[in-house]
């Protein structure tokens, strides 16, 4: 696109990066709901608000691609690019406009976001305008660009899942070198960790006693501050203070102290999951039946601050606190050279299971099948301990190397399809107690070579499909009635 073309294509999006700043700074979102085209246009705002985040970044892939490898054919395209994602940015940023002034969005996080849109679409028109007349400019501007997408994105994640959404599974090392403070730990009815936006300033004495501060509010904050906090306020209603609990939404007030038929809380946490006026709305997870209890408590005691939980008699008991998965294996990283060492030697893959270093490893053997044989089993017999899931379909494993394979302790789950195993090492098998899935599906298995393995507790699938095997349904049916 020439200069030519772009400047009058460039006015004309200043022009409308204008009366969009204009329209947030005159009509600013206030919480309250707007007509039903308002809503149906806005709600497309998640939908095109991808477009011009890829756009830019294929702009500033398609740059750096033509000025470091000499494609001149692909900077040639960025032009373009770079004119798309700037008109899908103004289109985007009036849906989210529309968006926020259909109701439940205000505060500091929906005017940072708005803002940053706004200025994105207002960087993505100077990038157009200044692309062919001053290089080093340009560079600069697409630079500053990518980054304000980053920080405006990021806003709009924040408003979407909530604050820390992003960093809240961060490695703690990462968050030591980035500066980022730890998680707040999940506000539970099992701890005094309760926020002091969900009590009022002026309750005398230890918060942490109180039936609402300790049951009634962390059931609010973990279902429905999302909806009803500082930031999005459907309904004009929010749940993150007792105050604002008292004082009630458009609607009027939510609860009737002492009776929780009454109060319009209790109707719509108690309401079928797909009546459309059940809160929390359908998709997200509504309060347990305790939780249901603790709030219709709370309600017929007087819907009290200063009630001491110690006075509330038959309250659903509080739930245990979460205790953490027994390990299923040893630490594997103390072994982390020795693992190296076996996959450079045999090719095979040594895959931690999850992120949970004493979750084990996956044996995946797909990309050297041929190589991958008996001796190589016996290779790997050091590290035996800490493999739980060992893919071994269409290798050249035999009955020797289930011998090996037997003293794998820890086996979850084992495929040996379509190999040359036969009813001699299968046998073996019976000796991992621990074992849950096997699969041994076009094999010369049959039924001698299972008969060992029918009653083993543990193991809940077996899959016999193109063996020799006549008590194959008979075994799937007694494995599914455990």
């Amino acid at each position: 696109m020439t200069s030519r073309t772009s400047l009058p294509l460039c006015g004309i999006g200043l022009f409308l990066v204008i009366a969009l700043a204009l329209a947030v700074l005159k009509a600013p979102p206030d919480g309250l709901e707007r007509g039903q085209l308002s809503q149906f246009l806005g709600r497309f705002h998640p939908l095109v608000v991808h477009l011009p985040i890829g756009l830019v970044l294929l702009v500033a892939a398609l740059e750096c691609a033509g000025f470091f490898r000499n494609r001149k054919h692909l900077q040639a395209s960025a032009s373009f690019v770079l004119t798309l994602a700037a008109f899908t940015a103004l289109i985007a940023v009036f849906l989210g406009w529309l968006l926020a002034r259909s109701g439940g969005y205000e505060g500091r996080l929906v005017t940072r976001h708005m803002w940053g849109g706004v200025s994105l679409a207002a960087a993505l028109i100077l990038c157009c305008a200044v692309r062919e007349s001053n290089v080093k400019l340009y560079g600069t501007a697409l630079f500053a660009t990518v980054c304000l997408m980053a920080w405006t994105s990021d806003q709009g994640g924040k408003l979407t899942h909530g604050e820390g959404f992003l960093t809240e599974f961060m490695p703690a090392k990462l968050r030591a070198v980035l500066g980022v403070p730890p998680p707040e730990k999940r506000h539970t009815p099992t701890t005094n960790q309760v926020g002091i936006s969900l009590v009022s300033a002026s309750t005398p004495g230890n918060v942490s006693v109180t039936f609402f501060a300790s049951r009634v509010a962390p059931i609010f904050q973990d279902k429905c501050v999302q909806c009803h906090g500082a930031q999005k306020k459907k309904g004009k209603l929010r749940l993150d203070t007792f105050e604002n609990v008292m004082r009630g939404g458009k609607d009027g007030v939510i609860v009737k102290p002492g009776d929780p038929s009454g109060s319009e809380v209790f109707r719509r946490i108690t309401l079928p999951r797909d009546n459309k006026d059940a809160m929390p709305a359908e998709g997200k997870p509504g309060p347990t039946e305790a939780e249901i209890k603790v709030i219709e408590m709370w309600i017929a005691l007087g819907a009290s601050q200063s009630l001491a939980a110690e006075e509330v008699r038959g309250a659903p008991p509080l739930a245990p606190p979460m205790t953490a998965s027994p390990p299923l294996t040893a630490d594997y990283r103390p072994r982390s050279d020795k693992i190296q060492a076996l996959q450079s030697e045999l090719g095979v893959l040594l895959v931690p299971r999850s992120q949970n270093p004493t979750d084990g490893l996956i044996l995946r053997t797909v990309s050297v099948r041929e190589r991958c044989d008996d001796a190589a089993l016996v290779k790997l017999a050091p590290i035996a301990s800490l493999i739980v899931d060992a893919e071994l379909a269409r290798t050249k494993v035999t009955d020797g190397g289930l011998k090996t394979l037997s003293t794998f302790s820890n086996l979850r789950s084992l495929d040996l399809s379509h190999t040359a195993i036969t009813s001699v090492g299968v046998r073996l098998l019976s000796r991992l107690d621990k074992l849950e899935t096997l699969n041994l599906t076009a094999t010369g298995v049959d039924d001698t070579g299972v008969a060992l393995l029918r009653h083993k507790a543990r193991l809940k699938r077996l899959y016999l499909f193109e063996t020799k095997c006549t008590v194959q349904s008979e075994l799937q049916t007694e494995k599914q009635k455990r």
